[in-house]
């Protein structure tokens, strides 16, 4: 194996996604984020303490590095687990009642589906995977599925995986939000 093998390819670097064409998810995608309208909440949902369920607070750490223009919730420094997500809630409607939540969190799904990004208007049911009975959150949800728990489990998640699609998707919204 050499040094060549390590690398990052093409199509999974913050380069990459600036240069394709767009197509229907981006559209899709856009549609999304506009139905947000201005400042909206981002609730980044997941823990920082596994690895498949990280993706949340890394695309939430990203988006307030880049500083940007939405109320964002969940961070690597300040997780909402599922511990915290009904305080959060709470405290969402509470100081945003007015504003509509993009909700993002990672999901589980069949091993063909590794690497998928999906974008859904209406909510998303955080833990439901492992029978956790949490509220629903987000009127547009995003979600990327990083392992097929009969193959992996989310403790087990490549940390470049998550990264990767963490990263697709805090470039996404930060190119909507500009």
């Amino acid at each position: 194996m050499t040094f060549d093998d390590f690398l990052m390819p093409e199509t999974l670097s913050a380069d990459a996604d600036a240069r394709r064409e767009p197509d229907a998810a981006d559209f899709e995608f856009e549609c999304a984020m506009l139905s947000l309208g201005k400042l909206p909440v981002i609730l980044c949902i997941g823990s920082d303490r596994v690895t498949g369920d990280c993706l949340g607070p890394i695309v939430g750490q990203l988006l307030v590095e880049h500083g940007v223009n939405a109320f964002v919730y969940g961070t690597l420094d300040r997780p909402v687990t599922a511990l915290n997500l009904k305080d959060a809630v709470r405290h969402i409607k509470s100081a945003h009642g007015d504003k509509k939540v993009l909700a993002i969190d990672s999901s589980v799904g069949r091993f063909s589906d590794i690497g998928k990004i999906r974008v859904a208007f209406g909510s998303i049911a955080p833990g439901s995977a492992d029978g956790k009975k949490l509220p629903k959150v987000g009127d547009v949800s995003v979600t990327a599925t990083v392992t097929d728990p009969q193959k992996t489990p989310l403790s087990a998640v490549r940390l470049g995986t998550v990264y990767s699609l963490a990263l697709q998707i805090a470039n996404r919204i930060i190119g909507c939000l500009q």
